[in-house]
């Protein structure tokens, strides 16, 4: 269902999810307002990234501990997807804490990470990707992926709502939210997109609009399907509409900008 999220530049710019708010859930998806990058990094940026230069690790690092403070936290309580647009989802607690900011990161790729301990704040990242948190209030369990076009049409969404009942959810209680990403009014792709996603069911043609310039592709309805089909209540996922690359007051884009941008974030803990 589509949502209007809660936007606030207090004490940073970032959105509140309505339905998760409701479920109890702790968490945020970032805009570019606050922080302490400059440049074309300049504010709330979430990666280093691989610009030339690329930004200050310590500038990340205090960025996700302003994040993390805001949500009773500190950035030695972070544990940082390692995102590689893989659908690997690992399953964390309060030995993952730092990962990836005040520790080393994952050794593999780990585009979805799930947790049921307090005291642990997951976080993934996007620039135009869709960024999902999951959670289940009633079993307390969290979630949260980095979806781009691999991880959506490897279902990553879903994969990572299964991992999340294997630590004890149920689907009928989880709540699930997208944040700020590049939608179909923007996402222009290529006719080998379409055969790629296409060739893996039929079905996905759904997602794609046709129109006299070009092929767009609709992540966030193909993200809903996936997680409705893995048995996610409809009225339990919200989209928040916000498209990444319509509001360069307000988000980073990799499309817009190419490596030369920032990077937002979406943060969830118990």
């Amino acid at each position: 269902m589509k949502e209007q999220f809660i936007y606030s530049q207090k004490p940073f710019g970032h959105l509140v999810s309505p339905s998760l708010k409701k479920a109890g859930a702790a968490h945020l998806f970032t805009a570019k307002e606050g922080g302490v990058s400059t440049g074309v990094y300049s504010g709330f940026n979430f990666a280093a990234g691989s610009g030339n230069p690329p930004d200050k690790w310590e500038n990340v690092v205090e960025n996700h501990r302003i994040a993390a403070e805001y949500l009773g936290l500190s950035a030695e309580d972070v544990c940082r997807s390692y995102q590689t647009h893989s659908s690997t989802v690992k399953t964390v607690g309060k030995a993952h804490r730092g990962t990836g900011l005040t520790k080393p990161p994952f050794d593999m790729g780990v585009d979805g990470l799930v947790c049921a301990e307090e005291g642990v704040l997951l976080s993934v990242r996007g620039a135009d990707c869709v960024t999902v948190l999951l959670y289940d209030g009633k079993n307390r369990v969290c979630g949260a992926c980095h979806s781009g076009w691999r991880g959506t049409l490897d279902k990553i969404a879903a994969k990572t709502a299964e991992a999340m009942c294997a630590i004890g959810a149920e689907k009928r209680h989880i709540v699930a939210a997208i944040g700020p990403s590049a939608r179909s009014c923007c996402y222009n792709v290529g006719e080998e997109l379409y055969e790629t996603f296409t060739a893996a069911d039929p079905q996905n043609h759904r997602f794609f609009e046709k129109r006299d310039n070009g092929l767009y592709l609709d992540l966030q309805n193909a993200v809903c399907a996936t997680l409705e089909e893995a048995g996610l209540m409809p009225q339990n996922i919200a989209d928040g509409g916000e498209c990444s690359i319509c509001r360069p007051d307000r988000y980073f884009s990799h499309r817009r900008s190419g490596v030369m941008r920032g990077t937002m974030a979406a943060f969830i803990t118990l």
